[in-house]
């Protein structure tokens, strides 16, 4: 089995690779300084060593062995000789003068520099210079060099308390970035979300900080308006077309009924009603668009009630009943809730109802059942069924025929938008799209399944959980 890896945002990648950097940078920083200061320390235990073995090789020369040992001799008895170390040895490493009694083992008898960890006479760290004199003495000089450790170390803690004080704000601030980004990607987000849901008004709030964030915002606003005139253009067009028409068809409507009082003749009559009849279509259809329309930009005024859904679902079925028998179908309800009024009042114990718009639910449940009876085969069973969750209630019409194919589910919400298998069937293509408005309205969710037949469900909050949130 696969473990999928975490998602980790864009924001917080950025965050992490930001504290990541700025603690490896402080990290790199600390060993450059910690290696140059310990290197510049080291240059000055030299050039004190350098200095001293110089201005004895120049008692030496000036006086001889003899003032050479007096000098070691008064070094070695002053108070701070036991940070330092002096020896003068014959040619046999055999002592004349010093604050040692021999040469340390440790150190190479050439000359030279030496640094070893202690010697028999101090366990202290030594910085040791070596000169020989003539072939006939040796000179060993050397330097503790505790104070430069001590700095050393006094200078690691202060990098080590500001590494961890870097590490500290380097995720403060990391943390800071990370809130401060995901906000505003969040903005953008929540009113990309509004603008999908049909709010067109919506804009990306801008922060004014003039950054990279808000010129993108600028830009999308930009597009959203460019969008929103011409879907406004659009949607008037459409509805101007709609309403327009509608007021003619309505008078050709009564006139065709007029005339058909005053026809005679059976075949004169058919012909008439007929046109009566796509005149109706057309209306319907036109009142379709007005509607979805409305609906999809809030402009249609709804009567939000606790509504007891299987009421409405039996008074659809009611209607809907003698069609069906005329195909040969068979209604089934399974209802789970018992029977009450179609309209409630929220009571403790009620909860599933929900809440909406009645006259809405109503044609949404009628376009459903009569797209059941009209596109299933005859003599088959439709099953209509009421679930309850902790959450919604959901309405489920099945059918026996074979519904809408799969990578279609999408394009019949679509205005107009028919199955090529339904061409030849009465509609307008706008029965589905009238429900998906519907249900968008209510906050509640339509979905499709062919298993065993088409299946529509349709999800839609509880009231008590509206009323709650």
């Amino acid at each position: 089995m696969k473990i999928k890896a975490p998602h980790l945002s864009l924001s917080l990648k950025f965050a992490l690779s930001f504290g990541a950097i700025f603690i490896i940078s402080t990290l790199v920083f600390e060993a450059v300084v910690s290696e140059t200061s310990e290197y510049f320390m080291e240059k000055e235990v030299d050039s004190k060593l350098q200095t001293k073995i110089s201005d004895m090789r120049g008692v030496y020369e000036l006086g001889g062995i003899d003032l050479l040992t007096k000098l070691i001799e008064k070094r070695a008895a002053q108070s701070d000789s036991q940070n330092r170390i002096y020896l003068l040895a014959d040619a046999d490493f055999q002592k004349l003068s010093g604050n040692i009694n021999h040469w340390p083992e440790s150190v190479p008898r050439i000359a030279g520099w030496t640094e070893v960890e202690d010697t028999n006479e101090n366990p202290n760290e030594y910085r040791f210079l070596a000169l020989n004199l003539d072939d006939k003495y040796h000179l060993l000089l050397g330097l503790d060099t505790l104070k430069e450790e001590e700095l050393e170390d006094y200078v690691f803690l202060i990098f080590l308390g500001a590494v961890l004080f870097s590490i500290a704000g380097g995720c403060a601030a990391g943390f800071l970035l990370h809130r401060n980004l995901k906000n505003r990607l969040d903005l953008i987000s929540g009113t990309c979300t509004q603008i999908m849901q049909g709010r067109f008004s919506h804009r990306i709030p801008v922060s004014h900080t003039s950054d990279e964030i808000d010129a993108m915002a600028h830009t999308l606003n930009t597009m959203l308006d460019r969008i929103e005139t011409l879907m406004d253009g659009i949607r008037h067009v459409t509805d101007n077309i709609a309403h327009d028409l509608r007021t003619p068809l309505t008078r050709v409507h009564g006139r065709l009924e007029s005339l058909l009082i005053l026809t005679l003749g059976d075949k004169n009559r058919q012909l008439v009603e007929s046109t009566i009849a796509e005149v109706d279509q057309l209306l319907m259809t036109f009142t379709a668009l007005l509607s979805i329309s409305r609906l999809e930009t809030g402009e249609l005024e709804t009567n939000f009630k606790p509504i007891r859904l299987s009421h409405l679902v039996k008074d659809t079925i009611e209607i809907y009943e003698p069609l069906a028998e005329d195909k040969g179908q068979q209604i089934i309800f399974k209802d789970a809730v018992p029977n009450q009024h179609t309209v409630l009042d929220p009571s403790p114990n009620d909860d599933l109802l929900v809440s909406g718009d009645c006259d809405l639910i109503a044609q949404c449940i009628s376009n459903l059942l009569d797209n059941a009876i009209k596109y299933g085969p005859d003599n088959s069973v439709i099953t209509i069924r009421i679930d309850n969750s902790d959450t919604h209630v959901t309405l489920s019409i099945h059918d026996q025929g074979n519904g809408i194919p799969q990578a279609e589910h999408k394009k019949v919400l679509e205005r107009f938008y028919r199955v090529e298998s339904s061409r030849n069937l009465p509609g307008n293509g706008l029965g589905l799209s009238l429900v998906s408005a519907v249900i968008h309205l209510h906050n509640g969710n339509l979905k499709f399944s062919n298993e065993k037949g088409f299946q529509v469900e349709i999800s839609i909050p509880k009231a008590s959980t509206l009323l709650t949130s």
